[in-house]
């Protein structure tokens, strides 16, 4: 979406960027997500033609002013392609039972239906029925945006792989009658569910992706922290997990500038110069755990949670509390056997001087195999853990395939001095880390 500087919203001290994602929640939910094009076209013209009343005066209240612009072109797009009768299903509801098509527009292009707009994207973009790819760029695209601007900063083609999942989205949608509400009391457990697992990935595609350039692993952070947070502003999706699940991005959005260029922070659980940590985030996070309750060792994020304030608030490694960490991700392991949940349970056994055992685990993980094939990060744990078990034939074997299968030059370099250091026989004498 192009956005044009309008001096007269940055000198009343708006945000363009959260008013075109506040007009988007509104268009969207009128037009339905399958029509997520238009509705950007809609948002371009209506910032174009403020732009251009900008210039002569400036209203007294510009979101109202934006509002009214956008309406009339919804209803005038409306009309001009014929699609009254192929609006959202609660649009036509309404009119069938006696409402005008514009006093249902003006209902919920009202300020008391901003917030309820946005939630019903979130869960709409977050739908169960959808691949779990699809929903992070549908929520990307929604509530990010990303302008012509952005995305020239993207430096490797890998860095818009998420956003090509958009080119069938509206095909995908239709099928699965995705529409854009808050789900019914029947369905909210489920479809929240759905919500909090797209913005977790959301947040540990760009936490954890070191092939990415840092701008973008930036903007997918920040906007799965900000849409987890618009969950907490909502009654009904202000739940304890939800709030658990704001506590664990607190405390890994707390490492962020640390890890720049860095590989994932699996790799990095030991790293020692903690100073760098924000303690504004950490503290954060520790408010959030305990506005969750107490723990629910049923709960994914609430166990999450725990391990990571068990980790980040251990004044260093040697005082952490590593049996307890192990402990809460067994529980973890019972409640949502994610692989990634197995890669850290492997570790933290390695970690606690069972590197056979670790091995072992992995080996025992369903369709370990694929991974062990496609995934960089097994093969450089697997060889961790051989090398940890005086096996370097093993570790070497590993250590090349996490090599080839690096997304950066410098864990190829790293892997090539791990490899170098086994083949020489050296490992005990020089340590490379991580």
């Amino acid at each position: 979406m192009k956005k044009r500087h309008l001096s007269a919203v940055a000198l009343a001290g708006l945000s363009q960027q959260h008013e075109s994602r506040r007009l988007l929640a509104v268009i969207v939910r009128i037009l339905g997500l399958h029509r997520l094009p238009l509705a950007l076209e809609i948002v371009d013209s209506t910032f174009d033609e403020a732009a251009s009343k900008f210039y002569f005066r400036t209203p007294p209240d510009i979101p109202d002013f934006l509002l009214s612009v956008a309406r009339e072109k919804v209803l005038e797009t409306i009309r001009q392609q014929n699609l009254s009768e192929r609006l959202a299903r609660t649009i036509a509801l309404d009119m069938e039972m006696g409402q005008s098509l514009e006093s249902i527009i003006q209902k919920i292009f009202s300020e008391e239906s901003v917030v309820e707009n946005r939630m019903a994207v979130i869960f709409a973009c977050c739908h169960p029925a959808l691949p779990l790819r699809l929903r992070m760029a549908l929520l990307l695209k929604t509530h990010f945006t990303f302008t012509a601007k952005d995305i020239q900063h993207f430096r490797h083609s890998d860095d818009l792989e998420l956003l090509s999942e958009l080119e069938n989205a509206p095909e995908i949608l239709l099928q699965n009658a995705v529409q854009v509400a808050v789900p019914s009391e029947r369905t909210f457990n489920d479809r929240l569910a759905a919500v909090l697992e797209t913005i977790l990935q959301l947040f540990l595609e760009g936490f954890e992706h070191s092939g990415k350039t840092i701008f973008t692993r930036r903007a997918m952070c920040d906007q799965a922290f900000q849409t987890g947070y618009q969950l907490l502003t909502f009654p009904k999706t202000a739940t304890p997990a939800a709030t658990a699940l704001m506590s664990a991005l607190c405390m890994l959005a707390a490492r962020f500038d640390t890890r720049r260029g860095r590989s994932p922070s699996i790799l990095f659980l030991d790293e020692k110069n903690r100073s760098k940590w924000n303690p504004d985030l950490i503290d954060k996070g520790v408010n959030f755990f305990e506005q969750a309750g107490e723990l629910d060792r049923t709960s994914e994020y609430h166990l999450m949670a725990q391990a990571l304030m068990e980790h980040t608030l251990a004044p260093h490694p040697r005082f952490t509390n590593w049996e307890s960490i192990l402990d809460l991700y067994d529980h973890l392991l019972k409640v949502r056997p994610a692989y990634q949940h197995h890669l850290y349970f492997a570790w933290l056994l390695a970690r606690n001087l069972q590197p056979q055992a670790a091995i072992q685990h992995l080996y025992g993980v369903p369709r370990f195999s694929e991974h062990l094939l496609e995934d960089w990060l097994t093969n450089a744990l697997l060889g961790e853990f051989y090398r940890l078990g005086k096996n370097p034939r093993e570790a070497i074997r590993h250590y090349r395939v996490a090599q080839q299968k690096a997304p950066s030059h410098g864990l190829k370099r790293l892997f090539f001095r791990k490899i170098l250091n086994l083949e020489k026989g050296s490992m005990r004498k020089k340590k490379v880390k991580w």
